[in-house]
């Protein structure tokens, strides 16, 4: 029966992840550079969920907690990160090996074939963002306290006038 290899499919992949979501981290360091990038995908959503109420809630909200679990996310990265192969971490259920590969190809066929490679930077490349980020900072003006702060607010044309 068809109908119940999919929900036997769903339940080896729900399985799976409440695993890896109560799997507890083995690794005492804290990662900066995840972090930051949960974190940046959580104000995409955020910005996401605002922009839907501006406009009047077009879309029905989602139920943040079954859409975002930082516990998984971090969960997911520790195993990602230790896993030689990340087709081997869906062996289990051919239906998520199936998201996955769905997932990456979408991604790959939206960014340039080289997104994905390393940028190395040589010392004298670095030395020179870095001078060039001071000069930046030394250059900045004070905003005349005289002037409305009005004048620099660019979504100031987006307010209603009472």
């Amino acid at each position: 029966d068809c109908t119940a290899l999919h929900d036997e499919d769903d339940s080896i992949a729900y399985n799976q992840f409440l695993k890896w979501k109560e799997k507890k981290s083995q690794s005492k360091d804290f990662d900066l550079d995840a972090a930051h990038s949960f974190c940046q995908w959580q104000c995409c959503l955020q910005m996401g969920l605002y922009l839907n109420q501006l406009l009047s809630t077009p879309l029905s909200e989602p139920d943040l907690s079954r859409l975002y679990s930082g516990t998984l996310v971090h969960s997911l990265y520790q195993e990602l990160k230790s896993t030689p192969s990340v087709e081997n971490m869906f062996s289990s259920s051919p239906k998520m090996t199936q998201l996955y590969q769905v997932l990456l190809n979408t991604v790959k066929s939206s960014v340039s074939p080289d997104f994905f490679q390393k940028v190395t930077e040589t010392k004298s490349e670095s030395r020179k963002k870095k001078k060039a980020s001071k000069k930046r900072k030394a250059i900045r003006c004070p905003i005349p306290e005289t002037q409305n702060s009005c004048d620099f607010n660019r979504f100031a044309s987006l307010g209603v006038d009472d």
